[in-house]
């Protein structure tokens, strides 16, 4: 039994860098073996979920790049707080609305569609992260919010454009490494840009709402919101730099794509203000395409310059 069960750890050991597995492995598999459970036949997932970051982190150590594993939790709160503001802004503006004559929809009770009941979740998320279940809950509003078009699509009632939702599940995954603390300084820093999109979205639209607003009307906001995010790593990346934090300007690279997804709908000069379906797909496959390829090449470059990296300190990585 226990050698089945060692046997199973062993392959989970194949995420860790074969240097490292040669060196360390046996020592690892014998430290959970001696804390497993009498009769134990699987590794239980909170060691699955413990090996696998632990891989990655010894990854990221042999290519001098441990700044990338301690930039997500900073990262995800800046990118949750985005989310949680676009989510008060659609809520406010584009649900809690009358509807016009004629709609051919049905309406969720008081509010135009099926968005409110993602928004709702979202702004939840905030309050879950505070008491350290953050993650879970942001794992349940990207569920609601990709939920919506295929349950739009069975039903009469309406979902907000993909304009909206896509940029949002962007955010949400990256949301997703929000740190399991209840209070950190990367939590303030997420208040600070909450606070400041919503300024900005109240300064930028129209303050009348008891008309009918669509969500095509607020687009304006988003480009907004990018360029709070972008300031906000900016600053962020001048700060970890100066303090020679190895976080540097990794947040940058980890919410490239939801910040171009934001850019998306920047203003142009025509009366649309927003660009139609062919070139919203290419803008949104190169985000995707930009953004999943900067990481692995950043890596890579990092290695190149620095080849003796395998040879630093075990636990900084310096």
């Amino acid at each position: 039994m226990t050698g089945t069960l060692g046997d199973r750890y062993r392959a989970l050991l194949r995420w860790y860098p074969a240097a490292y597995r040669a060196e360390r492995g046996e020592e690892i598999i014998d430290t959970y073996l001696d804390l497993a459970r009498p009769g134990q036949r699987w590794p239980r997932p909170a060691d699955v979920a413990d090996l696998a970051r632990g891989g990655m982190r010894q990854h990221l150590r042999a290519r001098n790049a441990l700044g990338l594993a301690d930039a997500l939790p900073f990262a995800a709160s800046l990118a949750l707080a985005a989310a949680a503001a676009l989510a008060g802004l659609w809520l406010v503006r584009a649900e809690l609305v009358n509807l016009p004559d004629g709609a051919g929809w049905h309406s969720v009770g008081r509010f135009v569609g099926l968005g409110a009941v993602a928004w709702i979740v979202w702004l939840l998320t905030p309050v879950a992260a505070f008491t350290g279940h953050g993650r879970p809950a942001v794992a349940l509003a990207l569920l609601v919010t990709a939920a919506m078009i295929p349950a739009a699509a069975l039903s009469s009632y309406a979902r907000p454009p993909m304009f909206v939702l896509v940029p949002q599940l962007a955010l949400g995954l990256v949301a997703l490494a929000v740190p399991a603390r209840r209070w950190s300084p990367a939590a303030a820093a997420g208040f600070v840009v909450a606070a400041a999109i919503a300024g900005l979205a109240a300064l930028i639209l129209p303050a009348d709402h008891y008309f009918y607003y669509d969500y095509y009307a607020l687009l304006s906001a988003m480009p907004y919101a990018a360029l709070v995010l972008t300031l906000a790593i900016g600053m962020a990346g001048v700060y970890f730099t100066g303090r020679r934090d190895p976080r540097a300007w990794w947040p940058a690279l980890v919410l490239l794509g939801p910040t171009l997804l934001l850019g998306l709908t920047l203003p142009g000069g025509s009366h649309q203000q927003y660009p139609d379906w062919s070139l919203a797909v290419g803008w949104a496959a190169a985000a995707a395409l930009i953004a999943v390829a900067a990481v692995p090449a950043a890596l890579w470059l990092r290695a190149r310059r620095t080849p003796g990296a395998h040879e630093r300190c075990p636990t900084c990585g310096r």
